[in-house]
């Protein structure tokens, strides 16, 4: 007869392995680290089990050898961890059972199962030690930030999740979510991807039209393959599909997306973008994006087929610490620009530049090459540096003595500082004629050639520009000379320090082709030509300045400020440069009244003789606050009250009006939260009755510095609140960023795809409760008997109706004109789950509106999104 022994443990807690009590009992009811009679499958236990019961123990032997465990019981075993109320043993097959105590309020100790990092909790659990698959009903658990609710959720021993009626969802609140997506089956493999069946939106408990036969979700953030979400909408040229498409994580170091749209009017676009980057290595990204637009319809005579694209390639990469590399290139038609791309600044830009720059150091000297590109996308003119190279010598002191005795200071020709720098500039310049100008050169066909053609053709080059000189070559060599030295007494002021700097520059230019000018009797007009042939341009200035500092304390106490210090700091100059502008640098022609008129044979040629003298004085006054009592012994940091500079010259090589103009500026700051700025300039002289500057001063009592030409006065404050507690709650954006500065990719983006964001951009946390912005700017410009006033106030606000609710906005008032700036305002909700913006632009050019409302998780943020409109750019600017 099978036998049972009962044991009832009444203490608090008690701990016992289950390898040693069932040691006591009959061998065929034993287990252990081994193979056991009537175990399922033939794995072994890799271990012992340990248990833990709160209230009592009982184990029975019979047909089904069982022990229960009651009172916030726990089961061990590997990395598996089981708690609930009530746990029951089934030793033949090696299974726990778990289960709750219901009560009147709810369920006691519900079962919790812990495998691994994976938890669920659930009403009932069963796990399987051997074959180490698990069940649980009525299941709870997370999936890295999202959660899973399902009535049956089976585990087995590879981590693979098998679900019955499950609901996913990001908010925290499973039971009741704000939304989910439901499905009767799904899969969790790894805690990565989630695989379901036929799945559907569910807004609280609510189900949606939103159902898709079958669904994969992104379970962790990482880079993954796989399909990128469509944005839909309507322009000029129909109704749109875009950016759908599939991101391929190739590997830790690259990864590729390629995404396209059509319209139903035949329209079509491809993009591609490839990304890279090596951690203190290289990064980089490559962008291509075709587009064909079908415009009108066929046998329409506005009926065409326009082709355009663009070329992006950005790369930064440090060859060695002495060598880096750099490329931004950006080779986009003005059509791709202002007709396809989404992003705003696209849109509007005037101009299109590139650089593709190397550079490499050593120990005194430094070495540049590179090429540039500017385009100004509405005339199509095109400046290239094909190359631009530049070399520089670090200073040195060429007279100084390779060893000095100790003690010893520098002599004075040893202060000799001497370095060198020079540059090679060959520019390509395109500026093509007006289709009226080849209109009547009869050769409108030379309107389709683009700049391109140009360079690589001389005979384009002429004909789209009409001039002969495609490229201007340039050579520049520069040799500084100084020697800084300090002065520590002067005849009559004694003990007086000034720092006193002598300065030569020597410049010289090569070109490889003159200017020649002649003046055609028969068509009364210059004509400008030039000769081939080496000529160097040579021009030195010479200056010397001195500066000094000392200081004023004015012993006065206002409040809790003592003490007024006032730093002055002057400095004077004189700077001679010759009248280059005379010998083999100037030719000469005669213009049809038969009078001389001269010009530089190359340009950068000084005109007119200068000695000019300088000067201007720098007043910081400054205080700090009292201490407290005398006892104390801390130093208060000094505060600034203001800052107040003056400058001006005087030319003695000019024959009149030698004055140069005086500006006069200003800076403080009011109760530490108010900056105030003034700046405002002065001329010497005054005015005839026609507005013309005549040779008298305008200095008086009334106007000590002169006649004013402009001024400036600019006050700004900013203020916010403290941080509410707990953590910040920042308003989240549909998009990952484009590339991790750090080196490592980082999600998929769209190129250039990017909706304005609410609250113009800026970070908005839901955790600041107010912030305010104002700034006041007025300005008065005097030319000749002519003035100009303007007067702004800006201000930008944002404020918190609730902790939840968020309202924000900037905008302007005119007050010389009477008329609003351009006013965005926005409103923004902070859901547990969700966020939802509203951003509004009332009046202006950009009048525009905006609604937003997405999940707050980065796994779904793009799919579970609505937004109108779909492209806020086509919207702004109504038929582009």
């Amino acid at each position: 007869m099978p036998w049972r022994v009962r044991s009832v443990i009444e203490a608090r807690r008690t701990t016992l392995l289950l390898m040693a009590l069932l040691l006591a009992a009959p061998a065929a009811a034993q287990v252990s680290p081994g193979s056991a009679p009537g175990a399922a499958g033939n794995r072994d236990l890799k271990g012992p089990v340990q248990f833990v019961a709160a209230d009592s123990l009982i184990i029975s032997f019979g047909d089904s050898d069982l022990g229960s465990l009651f009172g916030d019981a726990t089961v061990d075993y590997d990395d598996v961890a089981l708690k609930a109320w009530r746990i029951d043993m089934l030793f033949d097959i090696e299974e726990v059972q778990a289960e709750g105590l219901r009560t009147d309020t709810g369920m006691v100790g519900q079962p919790e199962f812990r495998q691994g990092e994976e938890t669920f909790a659930g009403s009932r659990l069963a796990f399987n030690m051997r074959t180490e698959r698990g069940r649980v009903e009525q299941a709870r658990t997370q999936v890295q930030e999202g959660f899973v609710r399902a009535d049956v959720v089976k585990a087995t021993e590879d981590s693979t999740l098998y679900i019955r009626n499950g609901a996913y969802s990001t908010c925290p609140c499973i039971d009741d979510p704000s939304y989910s997506l439901r499905a009767s089956r799904m899969k969790i493999v790894d805690q990565k991807w989630i695989y379901t069946g036929p799945i559907q939106l569910y807004l609280f408990n609510i189900p949606t039209p939103l159902w898709l036969p079958f669904g994969f979700l992104p379970a962790q953030e990482s880079r993954r393959s796989g399909p990128l979400p469509p944005t839909y909408g309507e322009d000029s040229n129909g109704f749109y599909l875009r950016d759908w498409g599939w991101y391929f994580s190739m590997n830790e170091y690259m990864d590729l997306q390629l995404q396209g749209g059509f319209w139903t009017q035949g329209s079509v676009e491809g993009r591609a973008l490839f990304r890279y980057a090596r951690r203190y290595g290289f990064s980089g990204q490559v962008g291509l994006s075709l587009a064909r637009f079908r415009e009108g319809v066929r046998g329409d005579p506005a009926f065409g087929i326009r082709n355009t694209g663009s070329f992006r390639w950005n790369h930064s990469q440090t060859i060695s610490p002495s060598a880096n590399f750099d490329a931004n290139v950006n080779l986009s038609s003005s059509g791709y620009l202002r007709g396809v791309s989404q992003d705003y600044s696209d849109r509007v830009t005037q101009t299109i530049q590139s650089s593709i720059r190397y550079s490499k150091r050593w120990r005194s000297r430094s070495l540049t090459v590179n090429a540039n590109h500017r385009q100004v996308v509405s005339s199509g003119s095109v400046q290239l540096g094909l190359p631009n190279i530049s070399f520089s010598q670090n200073s040195f002191k060429p007279l100084q003595r390779s060893s000095r005795p100790p003690g010893s200071g520098e002599r004075f020709y040893e202060k000799l500082t001497v370095s060198l720098s020079s540059s090679i500039d060959n520019s390509f310049s395109f500026t093509p004629l007006s289709d009226e100008a080849l209109i009547s050169a009869g050769d409108s066909a030379a309107a389709s050639i683009d700049w391109i053609d140009a360079l690589l053709s001389q005979s384009d080059y002429e004909r789209a520009t009409g001039s002969s000189e495609r490229f201007d070559f340039r050579a520049t060599h520069r040799i500084p000379v100084s020697a800084p030295f300090s002065v520590t007494s002067l005849p009559l002021l004694g003990d007086f320090r000034m720092n006193l700097t002598p300065n030569l520059s020597y410049t010289e230019n090569w070109f490889l082709r003159t200017e020649e000018r002649v003046f055609n009797d028969s068509t009364q007009a210059v004509e400008i030509g030039s000769n081939a042939g080496f000529y160097a341009l040579r021009q030195y200035t010479a200056s010397v300045s001195a500066s000094s500092v000392f200081y004023g304390i004015f012993p006065v106490r206002v409040g809790a400020y003592e003490g007024l210090r006032h730093t002055v700091r002057p400095s004077l100059g004189f700077g001679y440069r010759p009248n280059a502008f005379s010998g083999s640098n100037v030719r000469s022609y005669f213009d049809g009244s038969g009078n001389e008129v001269e010009y530089a044979v190359v340009p950068g040629v000084s005109r007119g003789e200068q000695q000019s003298l300088t000067f201007s004085l720098a007043n910081t006054f400054e205080t700090k606050r009292a201490p407290a009592d005398s006892a104390s012994t801390g130093q208060s940091r000094p505060t600034k009250l203001l800052d107040l500079n003056v400058a001006s010259s005087f030319n003695y090589a000019a024959d009149s009006l030698g004055f140069g103009p005086v500006s006069l500026s200003a800076r403080t700051r009011l109760l530490g939260q108010v900056d105030v700025d003034f700046r405002s300039s002065f001329s010497p002289y005054r005015l005839n009755e026609s507005g013309v500057v005549r040779n008298e001063y305008a200095f008086a009592a009334s106007s000590p510095l002169g006649r004013l030409t402009s001024a400036s006065l600019t006050v700004r404050t900013s203020l916010r609140s403290r941080t509410t507690r707990g953590e910040s709650r920042p308003m989240t954006t549909p998009r990952a960023g484009f590339t991790d500065p750090g080196g490592s990719i980082v999600g998929a983006s769209t190129l250039g795809n990017s909706f304005q964001q609410p609250f113009g951009g800026s970070q908005t946390d839901f955790a600041i409760p107010w912030s305010l912005s104002m700034d006041f700017t007025y300005g008065l410009n005097k030319s000749g008997l002519t003035s100009s006033k303007r007067a702004v106030v800006n201000a930008s606000f944002d404020f918190s109706l609730t902790p939840n609710w968020k309202i924000t906005g900037r905008g302007g008032y005119d007050l010389q004109n009477m008329e609003l700036a351009t006013t965005n305002l926005a409103v923004a909700r902070d859901f547990d789950c969700w966020q939802m913006s509203f951003n509004w632009i009332p009046t202006g050019f950009y009048q525009s509106w905006g609604f937003d409302l997405h999940v707050k998780s980065s796994h779904l943020r793009d799919l579970l999104r609505i937004r109108q409109p779909k492209s806020d750019v086509r919207d702004r600017f109504g038929s582009l």
